[in-house]
């Protein structure tokens, strides 16, 4: 599904980073570049071009979050939001949301809707 290409997983928690690695890497992802808060991610800006998905975490309603979902998508890049927070509202304009814990199945699904709005 992702075709060895790059993918940016914004996640403040390491484990769960690496359990979403894991599961991209099982849907075919090359490199996988970690930011743990939207400040990392945008010094990883350089290479935006490259990647063909973003996966962010989203844990309330900041500005810079949506922000930053907006630049990714602007960037070319598709586009996962994850939560934990039932209570957010989302705006699914800018990506599908899945909700953590994350079946292995829910990214699947969540990936290929992303992937398929880019083309």
């Amino acid at each position: 599904m992702l075709n060895d290409r790059k993918v940016l997983i914004v996640e403040a928690e390491f484990l769960i980073a690496l359990d979403l690695q894991r599961m991209l890497e099982a849907l075919g992802a090359g490199q996988v570049l970690f930011a743990r808060n939207v400040e990392e991610a945008r010094k990883l800006e350089a290479h935006w071009p490259d990647m063909a998905l973003a996966i962010v975490e989203r844990r309330n309603d900041d500005g810079d979050t949506a922000r930053l979902l907006l630049e990714l998508g602007e960037a070319g890049l598709a586009l996962v939001q994850m939560t934990s927070n039932f209570g957010l509202r989302h705006d699914t304009s800018l990506g599908p949301v899945v909700v953590k814990p994350i079946p292995e199945d829910a990214l699947a699904s969540a990936v290929a809707e992303a992937l398929a709005s880019k083309l």
